[in-house]
């Protein structure tokens, strides 16, 4: 009985860790690409992407090689097994980071306050399993408070809130996606990473080959204010991504969503600074 109660107990650590460390990625994430792409006028999010993705695999790969970590082999069957979590991960990261440029932070993150709804309408398909009456009003009063946040924005911008809208959509299938993943197909949170960051790369890739054409005349290449700004949205994009698969497969869809709304009523506090 002891001995349970002692796994309980760490169980229960290790959730609340994964949800914290998911809400401090994710909240700080929000300021660091805004910078990059307002201040600094770097607007290829798709580049940002590929470069996260690569270095994600090659520090997973060398973790592995050091013995520090074991993968999954890369193969069709886990890749096909991955590719609608890719899919749904691709389209998202990609259409978040362009609805981000163009609305302040505090209307954006405002808008992903619907995803916990949608996570939970989705997961009800998905696992056949009906949420409790205490959720379903929990979750409600969280999307009014969007409706009424939306209402007093001054700085309306369509496109961006239509991008916005969808991402939020695609989050939540990309959130069921990756704990059905977790739990029905037991794959452990950094084999399901490693797994889709190389799907992504060609994705991604060839979704944006078009802006990568534009690079190569960006006018801030030899700025070290710059570089250093690049290089940390590069890494803390991984550690976001890490972040966010571990807090999905040891805890849940839901519980991502409703953590990615509690750290915004900080985000939205410190945007309006």
């Amino acid at each position: 009985m002891a001995q349970n109660e002692d796994v309980s107990h760490k169980s229960l650590q290790m959730m609340a860790f994964s949800a914290g460390f998911y809400g401090i990625c994710s909240g700080s994430m929000n300021f660091i690409n805004k910078l990059l792409l307002n201040t600094w006028e770097f607007s290829h999010p798709g580049f940002i992407l590929v470069m996260q993705l690569l270095t994600l695999v090659a520090g997973l790969k060398l973790l592995n090689a050091l013995g520090k970590i074991t993968l999954i082999s890369y193969t069709t069957a886990s890749a096909r097994s991955c590719f609608l979590l890719s899919l749904f991960y691709s389209a998202n990261t990609l259409l978040a980071l362009f609805a981000l440029s163009g609305m302040n932070v505090p209307m954006y993150v405002a808008m992903r306050r619907c995803v916990p709804l949608a996570s939970l309408i989705i997961g009800t398909f998905v696992f056949f399993k009906r949420p409790t009456s205490l959720i379903i009003l929990s979750v409600s009063i969280l999307t009014l408070g969007t409706i009424i946040a939306g209402i007093g924005d001054l700085e309306f911008d369509l496109k961006s809130y239509i991008m916005g809208g969808t991402s939020c959509i695609l989050m939540a299938s990309y959130l069921t996606t990756l704990q059905y993943n977790g739990t029905v197909k037991q794959m452990s949170s950094i084999d399901l990473l490693y797994i889709n960051s190389v799907n992504c790369i060609p994705l991604i890739t060839l979704t944006s080959l078009g802006s990568f054409m534009d690079l190569w005349k960006y006018s801030y290449w030899t700025n070290i204010g710059f570089l250093l700004n690049l290089t940390v949205v590069v890494f803390s994009g991984c550690l976001l991504n890490y972040s966010m698969f571990l807090c999905t497969t040891i805890n849940s869809a839901i519980v991502t969503a409703v953590v990615g709304v509690a750290k915004s009523g900080f985000v939205t506090v410190l945007g309006e600074v």
